[in-house]
């Protein structure tokens, strides 16, 4: 190959990397929270701090030294997803609210309850008032303690992250009590604990015996809600669609798994789901808005920011 040539060949090689490397510009920043920042948030806090207006990034991004949300739209199995990643500097950023004193049997729309929290992003949690059993444990207090081996029980401890009992009784909660450094009769470490499931992840991998139910629910296309942890005080929030919505066929339960699965996530919990399923960002509800169904649910999980006013 002569010099003119060579030169020539080199050139057009130089523009096509150039047009496979993208500009640092378009390459988003990875973001790390700044603990220095935080002014931890008491357990029996009525809210968290109110967010930050200008960290609302764009209608779908809130960013400040504490909390990062993003969310994300997509489609699987003919169904729309919506997928919210959350990271936060510190455990005391995740919380949940009870729309009454419990056993009340009260209830509140989740972005009632979003408000009254100061929620960056808001979910419902497990409709603890509808089943009457299990553990619930809210901010580090014990309201329920009946052990039921149908459900699977999701526990968050003071470091924020995800522990999983499956198919509870009282040897199994005891036991994972003690795991946690504590006990069913003293508490423990225990900050969260919420009884619906069934669990879909565990330990990177899918949990494929757990899936189904006597009442065959797990089978049928539907809303759903999950919550999971893919590392340190990193959260991933993911709702579907249901058949009742435009363009959606909704998901079983081993099509959740599957699709939690692909996200890389460690640990993952099937919450309420159906007309309770409600993600809440910027105050409003962002899913399922082609029906009318906003149903009142009786809690919510939320996440906000560590940086007081």
């Amino acid at each position: 190959m002569n010099k003119p040539v060579y030169i020539a060949v080199l050139a057009v090689m130089l523009l096509a990397l150039c047009a496979l490397v993208p500009s640092p510009a378009l390459v988003e920043e990875a973001w790390t929270p700044d603990p220095a920042q935080v002014t931890p948030i008491a357990l029996d806090a009525e809210a968290g701090y109110e967010p930050d207006p200008a960290g609302y990034q764009s209608e779908w991004v809130y960013e400040d030294p504490t909390i990062r949300v993003s969310i994300e739209t997509t489609r699987y199995c003919d169904t729309p997803m919506y997928i919210a990643r959350v990271q936060i500097a510190d455990p005391s950023q995740l919380r949940t609210m009870m729309a009454g004193s419990y056993g009340s049997q009260r209830t509140a729309l989740a972005t009632t309850l979003a408000e009254r929290g100061n929620a960056v992003l808001a979910i419902n949690g497990d409709y603890y008032s509808y089943i009457g059993t299990g553990l619930i444990v809210r901010q580090g207090h014990t309201y329920r303690n009946r052990a039921d081996a149908d459900f699977d029980v999701l526990m968050i401890d003071v470091n924020g992250d995800f522990h999983v009992a499956k198919k509870i009784d009282e040897q199994t909660l005891e036991e994972a009590y003690a795991a946690l450094g504590g006990s069913v009769e003293e508490g423990g470490s225990i900050v969260q604990a919420f009884t619906f499931g069934p669990a879909l992840v565990e330990n990177g991998e899918r949990a494929h015996e757990e899936y189904q139910r006597a009442d065959g629910g797990a089978r049928k296309p539907a809303q759903r809600m999950v919550i999971a942890q893919d590392g340190p005080l990193s959260y991933v929030i993911v709702c579907c669609e249901g058949p009742d919505n435009e363009d959606s066929k909704g998901l079983t339960l081993e099509e959740m798994g599957q699709f939690m699965l692909d996200l890389g996530v460690e640990t993952a919990y099937n919450l309420d789901g159906g007309g309770s399923t409600t993600m809440v960002f910027q105050g409003g509800k962002i899913n399922a808005l082609d029906t009318s169904k906003n149903r009142s649910v009786s809690d919510i999980i939320y996440f906000c920011t560590g940086v007081a006013k």
